[in-house]
């Protein structure tokens, strides 16, 4: 079960005696695992019935006992096995050596007065062990994969529910521009402009606002001015980063990844690759790449490799020390606009 239909199904999820999480996506896990805590725990029964084991450095077994231990105040107890590596194929070094006939009879007979989350950072487990087969008939599985472009319309309407807000695409795709596809950080930034918003949608200006700026994305800006031949924009974003404490070497490598970027993409739907294909070639989200097609529309592949030229150009000059750094930027951006 994906994680966002899980969340849906919590209270029903979180009475289930054993529970595996698996994936690659750590925030999902960290987030689903604090939704069963708060459904099956009090808070005063937290801090000594929630119990966490680190299966790299310790027996699965200890984590069975613990599990099969009635709580001393009595009432509900949860038990987390993390990096439980044991159900997949992933080799991993360690010492500790797991008995898992111990953990396949507990999960045959749970007891009703503990949970028992099994944590998996690993996006497969290996479905021929015994233990696998075990908790595939007696468990739940969540899963909690790294989301791809194509969920995040789903994601975009679960965090609005969850936050009772409403934003227009312009919004979602400025969102993704600033914190990129983290749902860490777009759900921080969801969740400030739920706070903001009184009646109605948040409007552009207000996102405008409100999100905050990263570097990267910034730097898309600056790329933006350039094909947009507007010098003055493209000043005052540079001056912007320089208020995020942006340093101009830090800012002139990303300005050359943007560039670089559209240079691959561009030339790589020359040769007749999809997008899909492209992102896997040059190992970027698959949004970068849509979003580096149409800019690359802008540009032949002369105007950007004489581009790449004069960044070069212009690192080696303020490495060098023979232009002050402030001014080299802003005659790069110069030249590039002109």
């Amino acid at each position: 079960m994906h994680y966002l239909e899980a969340k849906k199904q919590i209270k029903n999820i979180a009475k289930q005696p054993v529970i595996v999480i698996f994936g690659d996506e750590q925030f999902l896990i960290e987030s689903f695992i604090q939704s069963v805590v708060d459904d099956r725990l009090s808070e005063a029964e937290k801090e000594d019935q929630l119990i966490t084991y680190d299966m790299e450095e310790q027996p699965v077994s200890d984590a069975v006992l613990e599990v099969e231990t009635f709580p001393f105040f009595g009432g509900n107890k949860v038990v987390v096995c993390e990096a439980s590596y044991f159900l997949t194929g992933k080799k991993v070094k360690t010492s500790v050596e797991h008995d898992l006939d111990r953990l396949v009879q507990y999960i045959e007979q749970p007891v009703d007065f503990s949970t028992l989350i099994v944590v998996v950072p690993y996006e497969k487990l290996d479905e021929r062990k015994k233990v696998v087969k075990a908790l595939k008939k007696q468990g739940e599985f969540i899963e909690c994969k790294t989301m791809v472009e194509r969920d995040l319309g789903q994601w975009f309407q679960y965090f609005k529910q969850q936050y009772q807000i409403d934003f227009s695409k312009r919004i979602e795709d400025r969102l993704i521009q600033e914190v990129g596809t983290s749902l860490q950080l777009l759900e921080k930034e969801i969740e400030k402009l739920s706070l903001f918003q009184v009646s109605g949608a948040i409007s552009d200006d207000d996102a405008k606002a409100l999100i905050s700026h990263s570097a990267k994305a910034s730097s898309f800006t600056l790329v933006d001015a350039v094909i947009s031949r507007d010098l003055s924009l493209a000043i005052n974003t540079y001056k912007d980063l320089v208020r995020l404490n942006e340093e101009e070497i830090g800012l002139l490598a990303l300005l050359s990844s943007q560039i670089r970027t559209i240079y691959q993409v561009k030339t790589l739907l020359g040769k007749g690759y999809s997008q899909k294909q492209i992102a896997q070639q040059i190992r970027v989200h698959p949004y970068v790449v849509k979003m580096s097609e149409t800019r690359a529309k802008r540009f032949n592949l002369e105007q950007l490799y004489q581009a790449l030229d004069l960044c070069a150009e212009t690192d080696h000059a303020i490495k060098q020390g023979k232009m002050e750094k402030r001014l080299a930027f802003e005659m790069l951006l110069y030249q590039l606009i002109a």
